[in-house]
Formats: structure tokens, sequence, C-alpha cells
């Protein structure tokens, strides 16, 4: 083979070689949990000509491939006229690793959330390899990597260093230093795992235990984000969208129109699959029936003043709404009230879930406010709201704080002598989703008792039941497992509460938290806690045994076709985002196929237990009836919505601006003076 024949089929392969990467990648980043070096989202670029695989769905601007470009090119100089052949043998595993930094996980793959040295995570230079994969690089160019590690410079001489040394051991050695802690992401296995290309086969079965899916999938929502009722005995269910739209829905499947709630012009978020920003909770007040007060917790948009002050991306909000007294469909404008606002220094991590507990008061569940590995050390600082529980008296203002709520007097540190007022929990993540228990029909047995799903990083996914003055150890601890342990030496004398179940990421990769079943329809799933994963799609059940406080846990499967009869169905869209429960007790859950809060891919799904049924003289089911509601309200299909705010999809996410500049994050934003206007 001549000099021009050999370069000619070696242009040949490497275009072969992306334009198969390019057909895996195009499924990329459907399911799964998409994550940029920075912590942000994944974006589509405008224009990249070095890295062009990841161009529809990546990490990187134009600026950034540019420099990767310089990387590769410098790495290629580096390497001495005398090996020619090792860089002609080698140059398409440079371009590839380097390119893995455009990855929509490229977080996962160069183990950005692990902390290796220090208290901080740091990304790893070398990516994460799959062990076949790897040992065909390593019997062919494991020499490359000094040149490799040597571009990187100084800031990776350990890393450099210890991979020289495996390389000396042998390719063992090697491919376990350079294997992840999470395997699922490791290249090239990621560009087909299921999880992450979102083609996650549902188990069935036909046996006792099995459920099935009752779907309302008339209407497809953009990222439901929760279903809650008002306990008025209408028997709505109110669905948000994360964009900031609530609407209402009847046991029967009629969807009201016009929407009950549009605040998405207040809403900090966009149409980047990811993003933890928006409308992320919602609560109604104990009284409802007599007052019409709700509340919503939300990603608000912060002026360009509060920006350059305190360096925040954005903030949480806890805002009062009231219905309309003559339109009960309809909230009134005209009033609303800001709680609370907590300033978040990242785009993720804000929590979002909101409840009353059965003392009358407000519980908030915040996030540690982002990034990876809590670099502000926010589930620790008892003088930070991030990374807590919160508990408020909404209904009694503190003129001496100039707060819009007071502080209930057990709380643990009332006294604000070891931390602010507000805190009933700390140590948490980034708690989603929480269900409080109702209570056995016959005993009451578990009344009242809130468990949650905590958020983990890169190894363990936790259930924690909410207990005053807990410390659930994050960042100490990851569920069960150690996670920063240079931090332990700063909390010897710190008790843990440990959750009541935790898993590992081979199981599931993103915990969301449920709700304790006490419906009449399915009695077999009385006083189970379901919750689910969002990435692996899995559904799970949790059940107390109080004869010795134990939680046992339970994989629930679908059942075959044979049970799942319709309406019922045995498959679901598999990121589950979140659940719900509706007057009567019976169970929902939310999710979709393509987590975008603008695209309509959402569905509502009834859980039901084929097996057995409740008594139809207990159990009677939702009858539609005239009067409710008004005659004038129809279903509504997706059109009918309201556009989202417009959003630019061809731009990445503004770049973070640096962690120290951000000192006002610690302490709850004093309310704004009510509004009279509408915020709209």
């Amino acid at each position: 083979m001549t000099s021009g024949t050999r370069d000619e089929y070696k242009r040949y392969v490497l275009l072969l070689f992306f334009v198969v990467t390019q057909l895996m990648v195009a499924k990329l980043g459907v399911n799964g949990h998409p994550q940029c070096l920075d912590a942000r989202p994944p974006f589509r670029a405008s224009s990249v000509s070095f890295c062009p695989a990841y161009k529809d769905h990546g990490c990187c601007t134009p600026h950034q491939d540019k420099q990767l470009k310089i990387r590769y090119d410098r790495i290629r100089l580096l390497v001495p006229a005398s090996e020619k052949q090792l860089w002609t043998d080698c140059e398409n595993y440079v371009k590839t690793f380097l390119c893995e930094e455009c990855s929509p996980y490229a977080a996962h793959i160069f183990d950005a959330e692990q902390i290796s040295y220090g208290t901080v995570p740091k990304p790893r230079a070398f990516p994460g390899l799959c062990r076949g994969y790897c040992g065909e690089f390593f019997t062919k160019c494991k020499n490359i990597v000094k040149y490799y590690m040597n571009e990187v410079g100084s800031d990776y001489m350990e890393e450099a260093s210890k991979l020289q040394s495996a390389i000396t051991m042998g390719e063992e050695n090697f491919c376990n230093e350079t294997k992840l802690v999470d395997l699922d992401y490791c290249y090239p296995g990621l560009l087909t795992n299921p999880i992450l290309i979102g083609n996650i086969s549902i188990d069935k079965v036909s046996q006792e235990g099995c459920l099935c899916m009752e779907p309302f999938d008339k209407v497809k929502f953009r990222n439901p984000i929760f279903l809650k009722h008002a306990n008025d005995g209408s028997k709505r269910m109110f669905i948000g969208e994360q964009i900031g739209i609530v609407h209402i829905m009847y046991p029967d499947g009629r969807l009201i129109t016009p929407a009950f709630l549009d605040i998405s012009a207040d809403i900090q978020s966009s149409s980047y699959k990811g993003d933890e920003r928006g409308m992320l909770g919602m609560a109604f007040h104990p009284n409802f029936s007599q007052n019409r007060k709700f509340y919503i917790y939300y990603s608000a948009i912060i002026t360009e003043y509060e920006q350059q002050q305190t360096s925040a991306d954005h903030k949480t909000r806890i805002e009062e709404f009231q219905v309309s007294a003559d339109k009960p469909d309809q909230v009134d404008y005209s009033y609303h009230r800001i709680i609370l606002e907590v300033y978040e220094p990242y785009w993720n991590h804000n929590g979002g879930e909101i409840l009353f507990g059965d003392d009358g008061y407000m519980y908030l569940f915040i996030g540690d406010g982002g990034q990876a590995g809590d670099p502000l050390n926010s589930g620790q600082d008892m003088f930070s709201l991030l990374g807590k529980v919160v508990r408020i008296d909404v209904d009694r203002a503190d003129t001496v704080r100039q707060r819009e709520y007071s502080i209930p007097p057990d709380n643990p540190f009332a006294d604000e002598i070891k931390g602010l007022p507000e805190i009933y929990a700390y140590g948490i993540r980034n708690i989603w989703r929480c269900g409080k228990d109702r209570g056995d029909h016959s005993t009451g047995e578990g009344k009242g008792r809130i468990v949650c799903g905590d958020v983990g990083q890169s190894n363990r996914e936790e259930v924690n039941l909410i207990e005053k003055g807990a410390n659930y150890g994050w960042k100490i601890k990851e569920g069960n497992a150690d996670y920063c342990k240079k931090c332990k030496s700063a909390f010897l004398n710190e008790t843990l509460t440990a959750p009541i179940y935790d898993y590992g990421h081979s199981v599931g990769k993103s915990v969301t938290g449920g709700h304790f079943y006490r419906g009449c329809q399915s009695p077999n799933l009385n006083g189970f806690y379901i919750y689910g994963d969002f990435m692996s799609g899995r559904l799970f059940r949790l059940l107390h045994r109080p004869g010795n406080n134990t939680w046992h846990n339970k994989e629930l499967k679908m059942c075959g076709a044979d049970y799942c009869r319709p309406p019922l169905v045995n498959d679901y869209s598999t990121s589950i985002i979140s659940f719900g429960e509706d007057e009567d007790g019976e169970m929902y859950m939310l999710s979709t196929s393509f987590a975008s809060a603008t695209k309509a891919s959402g569905t509502v799904y009834r859980i039901v237990d084929p097996h057995r049924r409740g008594n139809p003289i207990d159990c009677i089911p939702y009858q539609h009836q005239q009067t409710l509601p008004p005659a004038s309200s129809k279903a509504a299909s997706p059109t009918q919505f309201p556009t989202p705010p417009p959003t630019d999809p061809l731009s990445p996410l503004p770049t973070q601006p640096p962690t120290a500049n951000i000192p006002l994050i610690n302490k709850p934003v004093a309310s704004a003076p009510v509004s009279t206007q509408s915020p709209l």
C-alpha cells in the first residue's frame, strides 16, 4: 500500500468513525441525567467543527471547541518525530477523549462529582473507559498517555503519576485506574446504554404484587412536576408544568380550560433538557376551604442589580396566592404575597417540595445550591437555608424580624444561637418529592410522618424519614457511604441520621420520592410508600414494620397483558418526574419521554393493583356531576396550552460566576411588600 493510499484509507476510517459516533450520539441524552463539566445542562451549539458529533446536544461552545482543537495540536507537537507512528496509530483516540468533554454526560465521564483529593470535587483529565475498550487502547496506545497528561499541566500531576505507574504494572492495573465509580457512563458503552438513550425495557410479570397503569394520555404535559388536591371536596387535581402553569383535571380525565394558574412570565427556566429550574412545588393551606390560599415554590428571575450584588443564578421564591371568590377554577391575580426568597448560586439542586404538616406549619425542602459536591458546604452550614428542611408559620408575620412568617417555638434552632431559626433538619443534598402519610384507615398508624427521596451525587440514592433536628449527613455522607472523608474530621461530634433506605447506581441514579398509598381502590397497596427512579424508570415500595421499626424495600413490576387489560396498560414513559395523590388517596405517577420544560411529552398515570379491588360499597368511584366543573369548561389539547416564554435553544447557558462571589445566599431574603398588581 502506497503512502497516498494509506492516507486515503486513514481518512475513510476516520470519517466512518465519526459517522457512526454521530448516529449513536443522536440518541444520547434522550433519557438519563445529562450534565456538563460545569454542572450545567447541555445545549445546542451554533457551530462546532472539531467535535461535530455533539453540536446538537452537547457541552461545548464554539470557543471551547476551538480550545480542544488547540489542545489536540499541542499533544501532537509533544510527540517526538521518533514516535511518529505512535501518533499515526493513536490520534483518533486522542481526539475522541478530548471531544468527550463536549459530551452531554461529560461530568460523569470525567467523574466530576467525585472528591478524590481535598474537599471539593474536581474532574479527572483522562476519561473513564469501559473495560474492553480500555484493553484495546492499552495494547495499541498506552504510550500516548504521558503526552496526553503532559498537555494538561501541573494541576493533574498526581493523576498523571498514577496513570503512568499503572501502565508499568500492566493492562489490568491501568484499566482499574481509569474505571469510573458508575460504570454506566464509561466510554464508549454510554453511547448504547439503554438507560442513557431512552431504550429502557420495563419488566413484566404475571404474579401477585405486579401493577398496572391507567394513563390519562389524551393530554400531554410539559414536564408535569406535581399533582395535588385541595382537600375541599371538589375532587379536583391540580397538575403543574415546570414552565409555570397549573391545570385542573378531574379523576375522569377531563382537563379544564383556561389554566388555573399561569406565572410563566416570572419563572426562570429554559428548554434545555435537564434544566432543574422552574415551578417546582405547590401546597394548599390547611384551611383552604375557608381562606382559598395556596402556595407555589418556584425559581424566580432575578434583576440585574440582584445578580451584581449576589452573583446568584436565580432565587427560590415561596409565594402565596388566592383563588377567586366567585370563580373557584381561577386565581385572583390581584392578590399575592411573597413569603420567602433564597438566592441560589447555581442553576441546579433547587429542591422544590412544599407541604403542610399535621402541625399546621409549612415545610420547605431546599437543595444545597447546586454545582457538584456542595462547594459552599451548605448542607452543614447552619446559617444558610440551602441544603435544609425549613419549617415556618405562614399565618403569623414576624414584624420584629420583618418576615412574612414567624418561627414555630419548638423549631430546633428557634433561639438562633447555633443556626437559623427556620431550620427544622439539615444535611440534605437535593430532596426531590416527599409524601406525608394520612395514616392507616383503621389504626391511624403512620399518620403525619413525612418521607422524602434525596437525590445522590455519584454513588448512592437515599430515602429519608424527616425528623426534627436530624442531620442527614451531606456532604460528609452520601446515603450510607462516605463522601467527603476529609470533611469528617470537622464533624466528629455530629450525630448523623441514616436513611431508612438507600441504593446504589447500578439500580438507579436519581431517586424520585413518592407517597404512601392510603386509597380504597387497591387495598393490597395500603401503607406502601411507592417511589421511583427518574433515570432507570424503576418503581419500588417501602413498607414499615412497627414491631421492630424497620423498613423493607421491594421493586414493583408491571403485570402482563393478561392482567393489564384496557383501559389499563403495562407500560409507561420511564423518566419518572413525580408522584401525587387525589382527594380519595388514589396514587398517580407523572413521567415523560423527554425531560424538557417546553416539550409536551409528559403523561399522568393512575397506579392500579389488578389483583384485588376495594369493596364497591366503600370505594365509590368518581362520577362527573354537571355542577362540577362549570358547563363552559372543556377538555384541553396540548395545542391549547399557553405558549411558554421564548428561549434560544441555540445558545449555551451563561457561564457561572466564581463561587467566592456569592456572599448573600446564606440568609433568607427580606420579603417584598405585598403587591396589588397581577404578576403577569
